[in-house]
């Protein structure tokens, strides 16, 4: 099973949470067990991925990686001007969540699609109200072999750094931890 070692929010951890909404629990919850339930098998290479897992456990959400389709267009929130995507979204709920296996640079990417979407209306609401970074807290291993790279940390850092322009009511982190090879 995949082990969640750190969680963050925004609202908790960053900012004066007393004008914005707090991330839903019970979606929180959903999305946590999904990480949790995972196997370690999702990070072989082999079979199923981390982010298809999810998206069988997280079925009311809209999955980029859309095995008939290719690209779910639910996921094109800002088609066809821009051609980014997000990996989950929850049209309904406002609810876009990014998952990141590898780079250190997807996060602060991520955490501007959040911005941007919580800058997009449709439907007199802002497109993405709540995001979710599922990140790695130790991807690869430096030069001096000293440690690895803490993408939680990281995206923790870039939220502190831009709190004062994120247009979402929040933003949870949840950091797990790659199994050793």
């Amino acid at each position: 099973m995949v082990e969640v070692v750190e969680e963050g929010l925004l609202s908790r951890d960053i900012r004066d949470q007393s004008k914005y909404r707090e991330f839903p629990e019970e979606e929180y919850d959903w999305i946590l067990n999904a990480v949790q339930d995972a196997s370690d098998s999702v990070f072989d290479g082999h079979g199923e991925d981390l982010d298809g897992h999810i998206a069988e456990i997280l079925s009311d959400y809209a999955f980029e990686h859309d095995g008939d389709s290719g690209r779910d267009q639910a996921c094109k929130l800002w088609a066809p001007k821009f051609n980014h995507t997000v990996d989950f979204y929850h049209p309904e709920k406002r609810i876009a969540i990014e998952v990141e296996k590898t780079q250190q640079k997807r996060v602060s990417d991520d955490i501007l699609k959040f911005i941007k979407g919580g800058k997009t209306q449709h439907q007199y609401r802002q497109k993405i109200e709540f995001g979710c970074l599922v990140v790695p807290v130790n991807y690869g291993i430096r030069s001096d072999r000293s440690s690895t790279d803490n993408l939680f940390k990281e995206a923790m850092q870039n939220m502190e750094f831009v709190r004062s322009v994120l247009h979402v009511e929040d933003i949870a982190v949840i950091g797990y931890r790659i199994p050793a090879e």
